[in-house]
């Protein structure tokens, strides 16, 4: 299975241009959630805990826990997700799953 992965030009260019249709009125944690959603648009995910913290001056980390609801529990795959963004002057610069999607 492939893994879904957002490189550093992507993330650079859709911040620089259209900041990918992400709502920017939001909390950090909120634009975390969103682009979750928009990585793994197949899924029906239901956002659970959320969370932001700063790192440094300008570096914000949102953490966003979510459950896949459009698979049964029993099934092999995953239910539980979860990603990290990592925002530097309220652009997101990072995103990494750590937990799912696929594994």
């Amino acid at each position: 299975m492939r893994r879904l992965r957002f490189g550093p030009a992507a993330l650079a260019l859709c911040s620089l241009w259209t900041g990918c249709g992400i709502p920017h009125d939001v909390g950090l944690a909120e634009r975390c959630a969103d682009v979750m959603q928009r990585a793994f648009p197949n899924a029906t995910i239901e956002i659970g805990k959320t969370g932001a913290s700063a790192t440094g001056l300008t570096t914000i980390i949102a953490r966003v826990e979510g459950v896949r609801s459009d698979i049964p529990p029993e099934e092999p795959q995953t239910r539980d997700l979860a990603v990290e963004c990592r925002f530097d002057n309220n652009i997101l610069t990072g995103f990494r799953w750590t937990a799912g999607p696929l594994r």
